[in-house]
């Protein structure tokens, strides 16, 4: 907040977005471990209640030990009258939110999950046309019968699991062919 506070005249910036959600992790080092200490009771509470089990299913979705820190963080950097966009992930059990703040500052909030039926048709285009190349940031292919074990080493953060291009079984054979 410090250096936000700094670089903005102590106004702080238009523009937050929170794309972490429960996977948000409090920091272990440096000047905001302490205010780290200071929420670690709370943010022992808000685990326990959004991920009771933290390493379900053979360690895959490990939450972070902070899930309200990334939100928190980005309402505390916001100007009056910002806006806050939220698209990191939450479950319907998550209830933190420093509502007082946002009010008093006169936020703007808008949330959700992308909306896939929205954009899907211009994406399809891009592609069609050449405009846009998607295997240019694929870091790994598999078979669609792998789409298990391949969510779970993108899942467990696995190096080289990114994004993921998994291939029907005829197209599969013939680029191996």
């Amino acid at each position: 907040m410090k250096a936000i506070q700094g670089l903005t005249g102590k106004i702080g910036v238009d523009r937050a977005v929170d794309a972490v959600g429960v996977d948000a992790c409090t920091a272990h080092a440096g000047p905001a471990a302490k205010d780290a200490v200071e929420h670690k009771r709370q943010f022992a509470e808000e685990v326990a209640t959004v991920a009771p089990k933290t390493k379900p299913r053979d360690g895959n979705w490990n939450p972070g030990d902070a899930p309200s820190q990334a939100l928190s963080w980005a309402v505390d950097a916001l100007a009056k009258a910002g806006t806050l966009a939220v698209i990191g992930v939450y479950p319907d059990e998550m209830r933190t939110f420093p509502v007082g703040t946002a009010m008093n500052k006169n936020l703007t909030i808008k949330m959700g999950n992308c909306n896939h039926r929205k954009y899907i048709p211009m994406l399809v285009d891009l592609v069609k046309t050449g405009t846009v190349d998607p295997s240019r940031i694929l870091t790994q292919r598999a078979p669609i019968t792998s789409a298990i074990e391949a969510y779970k080493s993108f899942d467990k953060r696995q190096e080289g699991w990114m994004k993921v291009e998994l291939l029907p079984m005829e197209t599969r054979e013939r680029d191996v062919a």
